[in-house]
């Protein structure tokens, strides 16, 4: 049930980053409040990357660029900082 769950979040992964407007489809939230957005847009990101976004809790925002590697997003932001973030603890955004 796991795999098929991270499968299918895999396939909205690259479907998503494949469209051509610029949207929030997925969002992650740690304990603190902070959150990553994940965007479908490349922005300044190169080849498969697509625009990230961390936005602590009081708003302050850093960019940065993700790209889906198996079950696992990888993220790199522009301040130096780096995570690996788990397909199945991603949300799929509504609206933001």
């Amino acid at each position: 049930m796991q795999l098929a769950r991270i499968a299918v979040m895999a396939v909205g992964l690259i479907g998503a980053a494949s469209s051509a407007r610029a949207e929030v489809f997925a969002t992650v939230q740690s304990g603190d409040g902070a959150r990553i957005l994940f965007y479908t847009q490349p922005g300044p990101c190169v080849g498969q990357a697509r625009l990230a976004e961390h936005v602590a809790v009081g708003g302050a925002k850093t960019p940065g660029c993700w790209l889906l590697a198996a079950s696992t997003v990888l993220v790199s932001f522009f301040d130096g900082e780096r995570g690996d973030v788990p397909v199945s603890h991603l949300k799929r955004a509504t609206s933001l």
